[in-house]
């Protein structure tokens, strides 16, 4: 089994892929991860296996990936030293921004920890460091409903479906901005039930994959 501490740079590189399509798409699939390394869809496949079992995404069967919180936990920190890199060769060195990408990808698997954190350190103190994430609001934690337990509630966030699928769920009050909770789980994962505006409702499994939640703390 993987460990989440002793990823390959391989496997970093998808983490930090997942991260970036799920910041601007609805969904992350397969084949979206594959056009973006441009490698095979096979391969994406198999290295999400690892991914899985080191508990850092979760998928249902030919489903959309997600981030687990460890996950996304773990590649915004592979982001946070590449961008320190970056800064540090085009702020710092007056390297050309595109080469400055490549050799960024190149240093960030290889150094320490140490150097790393003395860099970025370096690199707020001088004003010369990328974006500081203490400045913006930190982004709010969203998942598929498949993904709450009991007892767990948030906002709906967004509906992912189309047509038919995704009108029902309207109809029921599925909508943006509805506070949701999940009152109980069958023992197989199928249906949901769970309370929003005062009323109960019964979701399948399909239908709630569909239905993205932001966590409420």
């Amino acid at each position: 089994m993987t460990d989440a501490g002793q990823l390959s740079p391989a496997m970093e590189d998808y983490l930090e892929v997942i991260l970036e399509l799920s910041e601007r798409e609805d969904v992350v699939r397969v084949t979206d991860i594959a056009g973006k390394l441009n490698i095979a869809k096979a391969s994406v496949a198999q290295a999400l296996n690892s991914l899985k079992e080191a508990g850092l995404v979760t998928q249902d069967k030919y489903g959309p990936v997600w981030l687990t919180p460890k996950g996304k936990l773990y590649a915004t920190e592979v982001r946070r030293r590449h961008r320190a890199l970056v800064s540090f060769l085009t702020n710092v060195l007056g390297v050309d921004p595109r080469i400055a990408e490549v050799d960024a990808c190149r240093m960030e698997h290889v150094i320490s920890a140490q150097t790393m954190e003395r860099l970025v350190a370096f690199l707020e103190a001088t004003g010369k460091g990328p974006e500081r994430s203490g400045n913006n609001p930190p982004a709010k934690e969203t998942r598929p409903l498949t993904g709450l337990a009991p007892g767990d509630r948030g906002t709906v966030v967004r509906v992912t479906s189309a047509g038919g699928f995704r009108r029902r769920l309207l109809d029921m009050g599925v909508v943006p901005g509805s506070e949701i909770k999940v009152e109980g789980v069958a023992p197989l994962g199928d249906p949901i039930e769970v309370t929003i505006k005062g009323y109960h409702l019964t979701l399948r499994k399909a239908e709630a994959a569909c239905v993205i939640v932001e966590i409420a703390k």
